[in-house]
């Protein structure tokens, strides 16, 4: 009876490394096919689809048209307006992902929120907008830059008063 139970607990112990060692050496040895590994991204290489997006040259504005489109366009701002950062002329693939860095003397100062296209978009307007809610922007020398799928792209600079 003793040498039932020693077989038993003996089967146990065997039974829980088999288990254990099914579910970590493929994680020791890097061979968890769950886990593949991120592609590796070369700076130098362009990016796929790339060739289908332009944007026309970038412009800061006042105000917007019905259509996303710059009105009154200035270099010159108080630090209190709504500044529009608007690419005119763009043609943006399906998934593209855009956005715009606002740097303050060279600095990054933010960054709006990323927009994906839903569909293929010819000879629009991309427009972004940089208000000043609590506190008038400081005044200085501005520069909005594009960003295409996580890649800087075009920019525009501006003052602040």
């Amino acid at each position: 009876m003793n040498n039932s139970r020693f077989d038993m607990k003996t089967i146990g112990i065997i039974a829980l490394v088999i288990i254990g060692a099914v579910l970590l050496l493929p994680r020791l040895f890097n061979t968890d096919s769950l886990n593949e590994p991120a592609p590796v991204v070369n700076e130098n290489e362009p990016i796929p689809g790339a060739e289908n997006i332009q944007i026309g040259n970038p412009v800061t504005a006042l105000s917007l048209d019905r259509d996303g489109c710059a009105v009154d366009t200035t270099s010159q701002f108080s630090g209190r307006e709504p500044i529009y950062v608007v690419a005119p002329d763009a043609d943006i693939p399906a998934g593209t992902g855009v956005f715009v860095r606002l740097y303050q003397d060279g600095n990054a100062v933010e960054d709006t929120t990323e927009i994906r296209a839903d569909q293929d978009y010819q000879n629009t307007c991309l427009n972004f907008v940089f208000e000043p809610v609590e506190m008038s922007l400081d005044p200085g020398t501005y520069e909005a830059e594009f960003y295409i799928n996580g890649n800087p792209a075009d920019t525009v600079s501006f003052e602040v008063q």
